[in-house]
């Protein structure tokens, strides 16, 4: 993506490398603040990446000393991550919706027996096979970033952060996280969409508590994309990507991209009885299922989850009763 560089509308854009992660980094806006500067999110928690933030903000004339908040568009450690060194090194605040208070414990909790086991059981509960569990376990037991880069402030829809001389608001938009929030600057029409809109990657929404958790992601990150339709936005700026022209546009594009997922995941049911795990054998994904890693399988399995969810919300596909693993079948 290129050096640290501002970008217009006051605007300062920081790659901060994601170490051995196809993405290849995290996009951090900087912008000048009553107190220094605000960042948009903070980038993967390690040397590599601190590296990457604090020379980019040397190379912006500002040093990371200079950073008076952090605010994150969501919880996932490719944005959280570094929160810790950066209020160790200046003091800042760091603000996140309290939707994603507790997901960011659950990622940073200890990978106890217990913790392992519960694990082991909600994966049984999708029909994961032994051998996949197993798989997994070898490579998924470790915390992603520590409990020092905990937000210490709540953002809620709605808010305003000060900068010098205008205003970032915070606008709720539920789905790739249950509190995921984009930002926007209404003087000058841009918004930093986070994971929520990228310019080129389709993002990943997935319910994780199996058989079907309450709560319909799918559904929030639709409605969360039409939100942002009706926003006067001229540029947006995503966390992974390049500026997209025409925010309206691309969120109209993954809105009509999940819906013809649906369409053809109700239609691969046929007349079959089928656990979580085979749903997600049986939706197309960007290699054979076979071919995908154990930590990418249970990525896969979750949103597979979370599109089965939106098909039992819409009366298409319900739960067969007493079965368990638990089975799911056409209306």
């Amino acid at each position: 993506m290129g050096d640290a560089a501002a970008i217009g509308d006051g605007i300062f854009q920081i790659p901060v490398p994601i170490t051995d992660n196809p993405l290849g980094n995290t996009l951090v806006y900087a912008m000048e603040s009553p107190g220094g500067l605000i960042l948009v999110d903070a980038g993967w928690d390690d040397d590599n990446a601190w590296n990457g933030l604090t020379s980019g903000l040397e190379a912006i004339g500002h040093s990371i000393t200079d950073v008076e908040g952090v605010v994150l568009t969501h919880f996932h450690p490719d944005h959280i991550g570094l929160c810790g060194r950066v209020r160790a090194a200046s003091g800042a605040w760091i603000a996140m919706h309290e939707a994603d208070h507790s997901q960011f414990a659950d990622m940073t909790a200890p990978r106890t027996e217990l913790w392992v086991e519960q694990e082991k059981a909600n994966m049984t509960a999708a029909g994961a096979p032994e051998s996949d569990i197993a798989a997994w376990q070898k490579v998924g037991l470790w915390a992603p970033t520590g409990p020092d880069s905990a937000p210490d402030r709540i953002l809620v829809d709605g808010d305003v952060v000060k900068l010098a001389g205008r205003d970032l608001r915070a606008v709720f938009t539920p789905g790739h996280t249950p509190g995921h929030v984009c930002f926007y600057l209404p003087e000058s029409d841009v918004m930093f969409t986070g994971d929520h809109v990228l310019q080129k990657t389709t993002p990943h929404v997935g319910n994780f508590a199996y058989p079907l958790e309450e709560r319909d992601a799918l559904a929030e990150f639709m409605d969360s994309l039409r939100r942002v339709q009706t926003m006067n936005v001229t540029r947006g700026l995503g966390a992974h990507g390049l500026p997209i022209d025409n925010v309206a546009g691309r969120a109209g594009e993954l809105v009509e991209h999940h819906q013809e997922r649906l369409d053809h995941l109700h239609a691969a049911f046929g007349s079959d009885e089928i656990t979580v795990w085979q749903v997600a054998e049986r939706m197309k994904w960007y290699k054979p299922w076979a071919e995908i890693s154990p930590m990418g399988k249970t990525m896969a399995l979750s949103e597979a989850a979370a599109h089965l969810r939106h098909l039992v919300t819409l009366n298409l596909v319900a739960q067969v009763p007493e079965s368990s693993p638990a089975l799911f079948a056409k209306v």
